[in-house]
């Protein structure tokens, strides 16, 4: 009847006019425009210069401790022995489990002496590795035998090295955070010369080398800058 005619042809305008609309929508809404060459260049060249600055930081430092440490003892002029005393206290405690691994006849056996030791507790037998945290001594000795540094470096050096190579890790990690934090490597560093203006504060590694807070800082500021990358990007996904 004319009654469902008209019904459908109400329909067919309705959905006539949502068509009509949706494409105005569509049309309406912006086209992402592609970013100029000249801000992707700017945005690689500060991306550029800021690893840069932030891998130069670690590497100057790492240098200016290993300069420091030589001026401090005469460190290339004194007998192994002599180089040896230089590590005093804990330290020298420390060098001593990691002399001990490199004298061992195998890995296996240096491990088993470490967790058996009767020697720094009178009476009595302890899990040196696991009460002393001597974890860092043990990848030292692997790292030193497994890669023929024994051929070409002492292992005084080799030990000392790593940590020194270990606080320019550190120093990259607290300039990546701060570049992260702040959007400019500026930030990161302004950081980095903080540090190092109040590194008598901040650090013992001129006094005392082989303590474990030397071998833990670079893996735990390595942390929190993966930690900020990933919160960061996530806020601006979400954001």
């Amino acid at each position: 009847g004319p009654t469902v005619e008209l019904r459908q042809r109400k329909k067919l305008k309705s959905s006539e006019n949502k068509e009509s609309v949706k494409e105005e929508k569509i049309s309406d809404t912006p086209i992402p425009e592609r970013a100029p060459k000249h801000v992707l260049f700017q945005r690689f060249a500060k991306i550029f210069i800021g690893c840069l600055a932030a891998v130069t930081s670690g590497m100057m430092y790492a240098l200016y401790l290993s300069a420091y440490h030589e001026r401090k003892f005469w460190f290339s002029n004194r007998q192994e022995l002599e180089r040896e005393i230089t590590f005093q206290g804990d330290s020298a405690i420390y060098y001593s489990y990691y002399k001990d691994m490199l004298k061992a006849p195998s890995f296996e056996r240096g491990v088993y002496e470490l967790t058996h030791n009767n020697k720094t507790v009178s009476l009595k037998t302890i899990n040196a590795v696991q009460q002393m945290s001597l974890y860092p001594e043990l990848i030292a000795s692997v790292l030193y035998q497994a890669t023929g540094s024994n051929e070409i470096i002492e292992p005084v050096y080799f030990y000392i090295g790593i940590v020194f190579g270990l606080q320019g890790i550190y120093v990259t990690a607290l300039f990546v955070t701060s570049w992260l934090m702040s959007g400019t490597w500026l930030a990161g560093m302004l950081t980095v010369a903080w540090f190092i203006i109040n590194r008598v504060d901040t650090t013992r590694i001129e006094y005392s080398i082989p303590l474990r807070e030397n071998w833990a800082l670079p893996y735990f500021a390595c942390q929190i800058a993966a930690l900020t990358g990933y919160l960061k990007s996530n806020l601006n996904t979400y954001g």
